[in-house]
């Protein structure tokens, strides 16, 4: 089954989409930020024979237009539900890979009923460590994210790739090269929403059947943040998947273990 590619008019912007098309149940695979669809080629391949895979451009990165680089996420949930409904997706499970995954937070409270299961990918619900979650990143860490790319994007996007892989050299070129396709700004951005906001308190509202993945050496979204969330979300009842020997992207350097827990979610 071809590979399909669409560019769906939504509101002012035109988002990039790839679908295997069918009226099979939907995966549909969220990136992370600086990132764009093609992360997930090696769960389309396992999926592609069962599953409608639906791999979208957020607004803004890869392929997807964006009149303002100040894009939230509301606007990234606006996008996904009218996505959904243009598509007539089926039995959607919601993947949510590091940013998406906040967002996918967001997404299930903001629009119930449009997912019927939702899996968490190395996220977390807020990004800066304070009193209620001593699992972010240091706050005072956050103004040099965001000076490092503004004043070396290149080199800051290089690191940016090895951070996410450390156990896979060629999967950290893979992903360093995506990063700096971005925007700088819309780039700049993803840091800058993410660092102003927390959903912790959507958590609870959280009922819908949810499997949350962790790899283990993760360095960007730290395990115990996933922990964290499975202890106060009402449908996660399995706790945490984790990923031995893999950092932030275990679909890429671990795939068939990572496909094997998303199978799982998918037909239970």
């Amino acid at each position: 089954m071809a590979m399909k590619h669409a560019m769906l008019d939504i509101g002012r912007e035109r988002i990039f989409v790839a679908d295997t098309g069918g009226d099979m149940p939907a995966l549909l695979f969220l990136h992370g930020a600086m990132m764009d669809h093609t992360v997930w080629f090696q769960q389309v391949a396992a999926f592609r024979q069962t599953r409608r895979c639906v791999c979208p451009d957020l607004r803004g990165h890869g392929k997807s237009s964006a009149a303002s680089a100040d894009i939230s996420f509301e606007d990234h949930s606006d996008d996904l539900s009218e996505l959904i409904d243009r598509l007539q997706l089926e039995d959607v499970t919601l993947i949510g890979w590091s940013m998406a995954g906040c967002l996918c937070q967001v997404f299930v409270t903001r629009y119930p009923g449009k997912a019927a299961r939702l899996v968490l990918v190395d996220t977390i619900p807020q990004r800066l460590s304070d009193e209620r979650f001593p699992y972010g990143q240091d706050p005072a860490s956050a103004p040099q994210a965001i000076k490092a790319l503004e004043e070396d994007f290149e080199v800051t996007c290089d690191r940016f790739g090895q951070r996410i892989s450390p156990e896979n050299d060629e999967i950290a070129r893979f992903l360093a090269d995506i990063a700096r396709r971005t925007r700088q700004d819309v780039a700049i951005n993803d840091y800058v929403s993410t660092d102003a906001r927390s959903q912790i308190d959507l958590l609870p509202a959280i009922t819908l059947p949810t499997t949350i993945i962790s790899g283990q050496r993760d360095q960007v979204c730290k395990p115990q943040a996933s922990t964290f969330m499975a202890e106060r979300i009402p449908g996660c009842t399995s706790g945490v998947m984790t990923i031995e020997d893999a950092g932030h992207a275990p679909f890429l350097t671990r795939p068939e273990r990572f496909n094997d827990i998303l199978r799982n979610a998918v037909e239970t």
